[in-house]
């Protein structure tokens, strides 16, 4: 290779991360705020009358999934306006995550016999705080249906295996509803400040994949959107912020089929059940063990028979129960990349709220 290629090269690959790819991420995302605009414009407050005297609050999250819930809402309308029941369906179309956080606290909801949500995880997650903890992690509004509006959608993969959002609304069932547990974490015992999460919160590395994640929400991942993602979190992965931090990796899920897309991971439970189960690495030990152990393993129902044979890996722990208090660690829990919990040096208590959300179901 000539010096005359090299010095071409050098000066290619320059051009291209300093000026076309800012360039690039800085016309995508106001090309994607003006679509977000748009959107609401379009929707937000539309009714959309049916013979059944019964409503349906539509909740629209527009920034899942990099632009996903926008895509198939309008599949989603007209599957609900095929049903027999007939709904007068009433849209919402949120503007921001502290508009979700806030919205069944200033928007009265019960009069609906339902709310469908087409949004992430991180939507459903910001919807239910400030209920849970108004009402000691009690759901006291109508029932919910999540629709797989986001990224991974493992709330949705838990509820309702691997459905489409055409398939869920075809087969949910108006008059089938089931009570599913949440986690809730609370530090110092401080009821006030407790944070709830539907099936999975994470600490360690899971925290620091969501958070990067999260940084690009209106940047890369608008603009190329799940490719973009996996790259950021395989990042994370292979660069970690913080090796030191301890404990690295834990992970509280309320459920266990979420975290292998859908599939059972053969710890015998799922969200109906009135337990939690715990995953605890005390340190980072390089991608490929990460990989293997805490997500090849768990996605095959591995871990599950490590667990009951006592056989785990070195450093990895699994605790089935309802009910843990953490101290002396950094626990600065993370759900679904919207709240945070914990400060170090502070107490921890984790629970398993018991028959906490009302969910329509297939």
């Amino acid at each position: 290779m000539s010096s005359y290629t090299i010095i071409y090269a050098i000066i290619a690959y320059e051009l291209l991360t300093t000026l076309i790819l800012p360039w690039w991420i800085q016309r995508g995302s106001a090309k994607w705020k003006l679509r977000l605009k748009t959107f609401t414009a379009n929707h937000d407050g539309k009714v959309i009358a049916g013979e059944n005297k019964d409503k349906l609050l539509f909740i629209a999250v527009p920034s899942s999934g990099a632009g996903r819930a926008m895509d198939i809402y309008d599949e989603c309308i007209e599957e609900l306006q095929k049903r027999e029941e007939n709904f007068t369906i009433e849209v919402y179309v949120t503007k921001s995550s502290d508009d979700i956080k806030n919205l069944v606290l200033s928007y009265d909801v019960s009069e609906y016999y339902g709310i469908i949500v087409l949004g992430g995880d991180s939507s459903i997650t910001e919807l239910i705080q400030a209920p849970l903890r108004q009402n000691n992690g009690k759901w006291m509004y109508p029932p919910i249906l999540h629709l797989p509006g986001g990224s991974t959608n493992l709330l949705s993969k838990e509820l309702h295996g691997m459905k489409s959002h055409k398939e869920i609304l075809r087969q949910f069932s108006t008059e089938q509803v089931k009570h599913a547990g949440v986690i809730k974490l609370s530090t110092d015992g401080d009821d006030s400040s407790s944070i709830y999460a539907t099936h999975v919160a994470f600490h360690g590395i899971g925290r620091h994949m969501l958070v990067e994640a999260e940084k690009h929400r209106h940047g890369l991942y608008s603009v190329f959107g799940t490719p973009a993602l996996m790259s950021i979190i395989l990042k994370t992965v292979f660069s970690p912020p913080n090796k030191d931090e301890s404990p690295y990796f834990a992970l509280l899920i309320a459920s266990t089929r979420n975290f292998a897309g859908g599939m059972d991971s053969g710890f015998g439970m799922d969200l109906f059940d009135d337990k939690l189960v715990m995953l605890h690495a005390k340190q980072y030990n390089g991608p490929f063990r990460y990989i293997k152990e805490l997500m090849i393993n768990m996605g095959t129902g591995e871990l599950a028979r490590q667990y009951f044979t006592s056989t785990l890996p070195e450093g990895v722990e699994v605790k089935i129960g309802e009910k843990f208090t953490f101290k002396d660690h950094d626990f600065h829990f993370i759900l679904d990349g919207t709240s945070t919990v914990g400060q170090k040096g502070r107490t921890v208590t984790v629970e398993s709220v018991q028959e906490s959300i009302q969910y329509f179901v297939l």
